[in-house]
């Protein structure tokens, strides 16, 4: 544990980390702010020793020293922008007003045509509809007038339109070859009633 004495001592627990990094910045801003033509360097940076048992975090320590950096920039002075750049600003502000401009219009213009393809879809569905209701009418009165026509011996008849009896017809899975031949076979010869 030889080694580590050197960080158990007092003099290794004066020299402050953070202490050194912001007087190292100071300095840093100091050359930058007369590099740069500031009349004034940035104000002196308020430090804050932090022991190395205390429970206070490095961050809000230095909270203090940032706000005095900030507050020290209050005398710099900007220079004035070059007329190129001034230029430049004004067309660009042009340019994104005339895009602006255009998307309204086009946006615009996408609505109407929602619009009408709306309108559109709706006029068609009605007419579907429309038809759709008259076709259900027409068959609900062939319906009725038939069944209101019945007649005795007629019952086979209306059977047999309800089957089909084309042998084309494959949807069914199931055999039902025999059912219709006995169906083809009474429509033929109906049975009497004795």
């Amino acid at each position: 544990m030889d080694g580590f004495d050197a960080f158990d001592s007092p003099a290794a627990a004066e020299i402050d980390p953070a202490a050194e990094f912001l007087a190292q910045e100071q300095e840093d801003l100091a050359e930058l702010g007369e590099d740069m033509g500031f009349n004034s360097p940035p104000q002196d940076i308020e430090v804050v020793q932090v022991e190395e048992n205390s429970n206070m975090d490095f961050f809000s320590s230095n909270e203090n020293g940032m706000e005095t950096l900030t507050n020290g920039m209050g005398n710099i002075n900007v220079r004035e922008e070059p007329e190129s750049i001034k230029k430049w600003k004004i067309e660009q502000e042009e340019k994104l007003k005339l895009k602006d401009e255009n998307e309204e219009k086009k946006r615009k213009e996408l609505k109407e045509q929602a619009k009408q393809e709306l309108n559109d879809w709706y006029k068609h569905y009605e007419e579907q509809l429309q038809k759709t209701k008259e076709n259900n009418r027409s068959a609900e009165e062939t319906f009725v007038s038939e069944i209101n026509d019945i007649q005795p011996g007629t019952e086979w008849e209306r059977v047999a339109k309800q089957c089909d009896f084309s042998a084309k017809n494959t949807r069914n899975t199931k055999d039902v070859s025999r059912m219709r031949g006995i169906l083809l076979q009474l429509k033929q010869n109906p049975p009497t009633r004795e």
